[in-house]
């Protein structure tokens, strides 16, 4: 049960820092700051690596057995989009000026960033039927991609190499 809590932890702790990040990016993209919404989509892009590695290689193969193949794949799909709108706002050239049309669009992608962050956030309730020793495993995974640090750029299909 321990371990389950520390794993849990973690895990709301990831979430509570990747929905300030969102939030901060969001906020400036709504404000037009988009110098400083490139500088929050890159500090994103950094702080949410280890966290999307880790969803991505070990937690959700392992909610296989609790979810369906589509909610599953949904997950995916959510990351990349939102992997795309952060992208997406570093790559914006800070010196052409504010696309309120395209900014809306992003803020949008954020939006919908921030909605996966607490759906995804509910799923370790799904969890409850793995083994201590899956759970202890998915734990030492979690800490596994803490100490690579990828960037959420490196991910992609890197997350399922041990190489990263």
């Amino acid at each position: 049960m321990q371990i389950k809590n520390e794993l849990f932890d973690a895990f709301r702790e990831d979430h509570a820092l990747l929905g300030r990040a969102l939030y901060d990016l969001r906020t400036k993209l709504a404000a037009n700051d988009l110098k400083g919404a490139k500088a929050a989509a890159k500090m994103l892009d950094q702080e949410a690596g280890a966290h999307i590695a880790f969803e991505e290689a070990d937690f959700y193969p392992a909610l296989k057995p609790f979810l369906s193949d589509q909610e599953v794949e949904k997950m995916y799909l959510e990351h990349a989009e939102g992997l795309a709108t952060v992208q997406s706002i570093i790559d914006i050239d800070t010196s052409a000026g504010v696309d309120k049309r395209r900014v809306r669009l992003l803020v949008d992608g954020i939006e919908k960033l921030e909605q996966h962050v607490s759906d995804c956030g509910e799923l370790f309730g799904a969890m409850g039927g793995l083994s201590p020793v899956r759970l202890q495993e998915l734990w030492e995974r979690l800490n596994y991609w803490r100490e690579k640090e990828p960037r959420w750029s490196e991910v992609g299909e890197k997350a399922l190499s041990p190489e990263l």
